[in-house]
Formats: C-alpha cells, sequence, structure tokens
C-alpha cells in the first residue's frame, strides 16, 4: 500500500515537472519564431557588412523669458555637418582626406581644419564631430549628393542658440560657447559630447546651464559598408528631455528703454521692486550682442576690440563694478549718528567751507560754505562739514555695522556670477589688510563715502530700498518664482529716524539749490526722492587748491570723477528703488540724476 501511495506522488511530480519543461520550451520556441521567421528583415540588415549606430540626440535649451513671457535665448533651426572619425578610419580613410573633400564643395580654411582635428582628439572616436554650422541651402544638397563620397560624413538639422533682442540683457541672460576641456574632464553628461554642443558661459546661461540643458535623447540606427543609414530602429528611441524654461524679474521694455537711454556713457543703472526684490532693470554699459560668440563670420579683430576696450564691455558693472558711494553714504552715516544719540533731528552745524581737526584741514565741496544747517539741510545740499563733524564723534565699527544693515559691503544673493563683495572698512581692517591704526581723520573721509568705502550700484539699490520700504531687509533676485511669498526680516531701526533721511532726500530732488534738481519730475502727483554722489578719482593736492583747481572737463577721461545718484519713487507709497553709476561722469547731478529721472518716469509710466 505504502509503495503505491509512493509511486502515486512521483508520478504526480513528474507530470509537473514536465508540464513545465514544456512551457520553457514553448516560450523558446515562440522566440525563435520571432527571430527567424517574423524579425528577420530586421536583423538581415544588422548582419555582414551593416553595423548599429546609437545616435545621441541633443535636447532643446530651455528658452530664457522676461517677467511677462517674452522670450529673450530662444533656439532657431539650423543645418550643419558633423562627423564620426571611427567610421571614416574604419574604412581606410583619413580624416584629412575627407576634410579635404569637404572643402571642394563648402569653404574650409585651414583654421577650421585644425580646430576640427583638435577637437576629435578630445573626444572618443565613435562621438560625432562638429565641421560647420549655419549652412546654406545649396551647401547642404551639395553635400546630401555626394553622400557616398563621404563616410562617416553626415547633414544634420538641429537647433542654435540666438538671443532675439542682442545686447538689450547681454550681462544678464549672458551666452553660450563651446564645451571646454575642464567641462569634459569634470562633468560626466554624455551631452558634452555632441558635436557644436553648447553650455553657458555668462549670467544666466552659466548660473542655470545644467536646468537649461535637458537630458539627451538615444536613438539606433543600421549603417551600411558605405555609412548611409539603412534604417532607425524607432523601437529602440530614448526620447530627449527639453531643458527647463527660465522665467527673469527683468522687463524687456525698461531694460530696452534704459539701454538706449545710457549707451553714449560709461555706466550702469539699476531699478528693482523695494517689497519683493525684484530687478526690473540691469543695465551695464557699454556692452555686447551675444550672437557674436554663435557666428562663424566674427572676426578675431571684432572681438579684440570688445575684449581690450578699456570702458569694459564685457564686465556687468552693476555687480562687478567697485566704487566709492560718495554723497550717497551719508544717509548711512547719519542713521548711525542718530540712532548712537550723537545727533539729534534738531542738531543744526555751520559750515564754513572747511573744518580744522588735528593736523588736517577739511574741505567742503561748497568753499564759501553752506552757512547753518539741520539734518534734512545737510542732505538737500550734501554738506560735507556736516558730516564731517558728527564722525567725530562717531566710531567706524559703528558706521559699518550700520552699513552692513543696508546692504553694502557684502555680497547681496543676486543670482548671477562674479558679485563683488565690496568694503566697508573698519578699525579692524585697516590693522589687518594696511597694517596700519585706523584714525578720527579715517573716519572723517569715511562720513562722505570717500576713503577705503566700496560699493556696487545693486548694493546702493538694496540700501535705498531698505530705507524706502521702511526698514525692511528686502534681498534682490532676478529669477521669478523662486520665492513668490518670501518674508524679509524687519531690522532694528527707528522709523523716526528713516523718515527724516527721506525727507531729506525728498528735499535732495524737489526743494530749490537741492543737489538733486536735475532728478526732478512730476508723474500723476508722483515725485521721487534720491541723492547725488561725486567721487573722486583723482585726488586734488594742496597746490591745486592754491592755484586752482583743474576743471573735470580738462581731465583726461580716466581721471574725472564717478557720478552716482540713489533713489526711490513714488514718494508716497514707495515702490521703486534706483541707482545710477556713470563712469568720469564728472557729477551725480549733471550726470547720473537726469538719466535716473527718465529711467523712474518711465518706470512708473510702465507700473503705476
Amino acid at each position: 500500500m505504502r509503495d503505491a501511495e509512493l509511486i502515486k506522488v512521483f508520478n504526480r511530480r513528474a507530470l509537473l515537472v514536465a508540464g513545465g519543461e514544456l512551457f520553457l520550451f514553448s516560450i523558446l520556441a515562440g522566440r525563435l519564431y520571432q527571430l527567424q521567421i517574423l524579425d528577420n528583415a530586421k536583423y538581415k540588415k544588422l548582419s555582414e557588412k551593416n553595423s548599429v549606430r546609437i545616435k545621441l540626440i541633443a535636447p532643446p535649451r530651455g528658452i530664457i523669458k522676461d517677467r511677462f513671457g517674452v522670450e529673450m535665448a530662444i533656439n532657431k533651426n539650423s543645418y550643419g555637418i558633423q562627423m564620426i572619425p571611427e567610421e571614416i578610419t574604419a574604412r581606410g580613410l583619413s580624416v584629412e582626406e575627407i576634410l579635404n573633400r569637404i572643402s571642394e564643395l563648402i569653404p574650409l580654411t585651414d583654421k577650421e581644419k585644425d580646430k576640427i582635428l583638435h577637437n576629435i582628439k578630445k573626444k572618443r572616436a565613435f562621438f560625432p564631430v562638429f565641421i560647420k554650422n549655419n549652412l546654406g541651402w545649396e551647401e547642404m544638397a551639395k553635400l546630401q549628393v555626394k553622400n557616398l563620397d563621404f563616410t562617416g560624413v553626415y547633414v544634420e538639422e538641429g537647433k542654435q542658440r540666438y538671443y532675439p533682442f542682442g545686447e538689450i540683457a547681454a550681462h544678464v541672460i549672458g551666452y553660450v560657447s563651446d564645451v571646454s576641456e575642464q567641462e569634459l574632464k569634470t562633468d560626466s553628461d554624455p551631452v558634452l559630447q555632441l558635436p557644436d554642443f553648447k553650455t553657458g558661459k555668462a549670467g544666466i546661461e552659466k548660473l542655470m546651464d545644467k536646468e537649461l540643458r535637458g537630458s539627451a535623447g538615444e536613438t539606433m540606427q543600421v549603417v551600411n559598408a558605405s555609412g548611409r543609414i539603412i534604417e532607425t530602429l524607432d523601437d529602440k528611441k530614448k526620447k530627449t528631455v527639453a531643458g527647463q524654461n527660465i522665467v527673469l524679474t527683468i522687463d524687456k521694455r525698461l531694460q530696452e528703454y534704459a539701454l538706449n537711454r545710457i549707451k553714449e556713457e560709461s555706466a550702469s543703472a539699476v531699478i528693482m521692486d523695494i517689497f519683493t526684490g525684484d530687478i526690473l532693470t540691469m543695465i551695464s554699459v557699454p556692452t555686447y550682442n551675444p550672437n557674436i560668440f554663435l557666428s562663424e563670420d566674427t572676426s578675431v579683430e571684432e572681438f579684440n576690440k570688445l575684449l581690450f576696450n578699456p570702458r569694459n564691455p564685457f564686465m556687468n558693472k552693476a555687480i562687478e563694478g567697485l566704487y566709492a558711494p560718495g554723497s550717497t553714504f551719508k544717509m548711512i552715516t547719519a542713521l548711525t549718528a542718530l540712532s548712537e544719540g550723537k545727533i539729534t533731528p534738531n542738531t543744526r552745524i555751520n559750515c564754513t567751507g572747511h573744518m580744522d581737526y588735528g593736523d588736517g584741514r577739511y574741505h567742503c565741496w561748497k568753499t564759501s560754505g553752506h552757512g547753518l544747517l539741520d539734518l534734512e539741510q545737510s542732505l538737500q545740499h550734501s554738506c560735507d562739514i556736516f558730516y564731517y563733524t558728527i564722525a567725530t564723534k562717531l566710531h567706524m565699527d559703528s558706521i559699518q555695522e550700520m552699513a552692513y544693515k543696508f546692504g553694502l559691503g557684502d555680497f547681496t544673493g543676486i543670482e548671477l556670477a562674479n558679485e563683488k563683495k565690496g568694503q566697508v572698512p573698519s578699525v579692524s581692517w585697516k590693522r589687518n589688510y594696511k597694517s596700519e591704526n585706523w584714525y578720527t581723520g579715517d573716519t572723517i573721509t569715511a562720513s562722505i563715502g570717500q576713503g577705503y568705502t566700496l560699493v556696487t550700484p545693486l548694493q546702493l539699490a538694496v540700501m535705498v530700498a531698505r530705507i524706502a520700504n521702511d526698514g525692511i531687509a528686502v534681498k534682490p533676485r532676478i529669477l521669478k518664482g523662486e520665492y513668490e511669498n518670501v518674508f524679509f526680516p524687519q531690522m532694528s531701526i527707528d522709523p523716526r529716524y528713516l523718515n527724516l533721511v527721506k525727507k531729506g532726500m525728498f528735499s535732495v530732488v524737489n526743494k530749490p539749490n537741492g543737489t538733486g534738481k536735475t532728478a526732478a519730475f512730476e508723474y500723476n502727483g508722483q515725485y521721487m526722492a534720491g541723492k547725488t554722489g561725486t567721487t573722486q578719482v583723482k585726488r586734488i593736492t594742496r597746490e591745486e587748491r592754491l592755484n586752482g583747481v583743474i576743471k573735470q572737463e580738462d581731465l583726461p577721461w580716466k581721471y574725472r570723477n564717478h557720478a552716482l545718484f540713489v533713489g526711490y519713487a513714488p514718494y508716497k507709497n514707495p515702490r521703486y528703488a534706483i541707482s545710477v553709476v556713470v563712469e568720469h561722469g564728472m557729477s551725480g547731478s549733471g550726470a547720473a540724476a537726469p538719466i535716473a529721472r527718465d529711467l523712474m518716469k518711465k518706470t512708473l509710466e510702465l507700473y503705476l
């Protein structure tokens, strides 16, 4: 009985094993049928003398737009030719020979050939190498007709970066150019190996390069012995992922207006929203057209003309230019003195045109003096003696602390590369960097924004924004949507003191004899408040004071004073801050203030 049960169990298990083997055999037979019968034609193409090539497909680069969706950096269709060195050498041909054949149909200079050969050495042999871009239809047709004579050479339709508004926002947007050898060494993204692939080199193009570039796709191609594509295997495709679109805070309309207004100068201008930090315009002139980095027609002479221009067209002066703030710094000195109780709103100081302190004599810009002035009047007339006097009661470290609160001498955090930190000195700073002691005379000089203090135009705009918004520590931004509901902390500044300074800034522009009266305008009952600044580039010597100071217009351009203006509008219910710096503009009231007037008026026309 027991033997019969064992035989019964064994038979069941044998049946299960046999069934499993039959199932596996049926799968194998089905796969063989598919390979040998159904896919016979496909694999016949992959047989002798044919080869399979995996081709990377470049993703579309993300579009850069202004705050209202105007496209500032786009991709346009282009035709180009490229080669795969491995396919050429595998058939006993040389790259040099193929390049010579191509040059019989389309122009290739020796320099271009050398560059192609250099690029081949940088990449693996199976990666395509760019030969020439921006082909015309006739040139492309010639190459297509001669396709069999150019083994391993392919005409491709692709996308090329293009900046439709050229120089309007070059320093903000930046530009793209060829992948560098350093990038190939440090970045493993295979898309960098594609021929004529570009990466961001400046501005937002550089900062957001990985987001903008996207991910490469793949396709499998069957090519015959002559290199001709026999078939593209659609079922073996990997889709490209387009780059992310970027929206900026700048307004193309205002950007264009600002550029046209100041393009004859060497200057910069910034306009920002005092509550959100949005940069509505950031201009630096002279500027450049970023399309020059993509055009094969750009000559070395043309590029060098920009590169060696003493007015630095490639520099974004708004964040890289460092300038003494001059009299625009007087608001910081005033707020320090008020906060420390060294002066009151009613303090009055007599200006006779100069002040003696220790062994030094310190001069006001108005040699005859301003007479008796309170704080509001000291700003209105930009009296130096008022600030020299209160500086003798202040410690430089206190002035530095106040300057830091208002964004001077430190990085703003703007989303752009190469921002300069600037500098507001202190007692320890001079000891560490100059190996010298700090003297009261240093504080006197610093009180009017001269000496060792250096700031950027963007920092000046931030300073004014924090004054105008009643002490909210707003930070600037150039990327829209990063933090729509951001919270900026309130600074510990008595609002009474801020109101006093704002009242003085209103007088600067809108009262008789104010140094900024050239910035005055009225738009629908709205006015601007501000402060001028003029900073020395060439020191006035004692001999010049005795024998007569050389007029600014008689000096070489590089020795003339810088001109500055900072302001905000509307005066009541303020919303926008502005800073303008004109290099060697001689006078804040003469050069910078009229520019600020026109830019701010245009801003109010667009937004109010």
